[in-house]
């Protein structure tokens, strides 16, 4: 199953999963794929890391755009870690039918508008999640702010066949803890 993780900006969508994926991975089930935590200072977001799942070595992915605005989405979009974070996912697809690596998650943290209208950004995960459920993740989680959510569900359908929206509340860990084996 695949499951879509939505809500605005800052409405604790990436703290929600953090969360998750400690609670899988503490119950025996790897988690694969990227989280997208924010860098802080002061109260303000100057930056985007990408964790890499599982070994969470952190890339500085984004920062916020200068006169230039790489991007056109408010960040600039480090080129270099864009390429390592897409290396990290490429090894991932190419390790989806090993036959000893135990059924978990992949979670990808975040989708959006450069990825889906753009064909930039982390092109690897739209080619893993466009593959559909694998052995080493029957089911995945990728975040998806709501204006997306529609877009990405009626993408994603066809090659996973159920997909449910979830919320970074109560319901939405109960949801997806009954579908994850743990």
């Amino acid at each position: 199953m695949l499951f879509i993780l939505t809500g605005d900006i800052r409405s604790g969508k990436t703290t929600w999963l953090e969360a998750r994926v400690r609670e899988l991975e503490a119950a025996g089930v790897p988690v694969r794929g990227v989280l997208a935590p924010g860098v802080w200072r002061g109260g303000e977001k100057v930056g985007i890391e990408n964790a890499l799942l599982p070994s969470r070595e952190r890339v500085l992915l984004a920062t916020p755009a200068g006169g230039g605005c790489s991007a056109g989405l408010g960040w600039d979009f480090d080129a270099a870690a864009l390429a390592r974070v897409n290396a990290h996912l490429s090894r991932l697809a190419a390790k989806t039918g090993e036959k000893d690596a135990r059924p978990g998650l992949l979670a990808i943290d975040e989708v959006g508008p450069l990825e889906l209208r753009r064909g930039g950004g982390l092109t690897a995960a739209l080619e893993l999640l466009d593959a559909g459920p694998a052995p080493t993740w029957p089911h995945a989680l990728v975040v998806v702010r709501s204006a997306l959510a529609e877009e990405a569900a009626a993408r994603w359908r066809p090659a996973w066949g159920s997909v449910e929206v979830l919320r970074s509340d109560e319901r939405g860990r109960r949801r997806l803890l009954e579908h994850i084996p743990g």
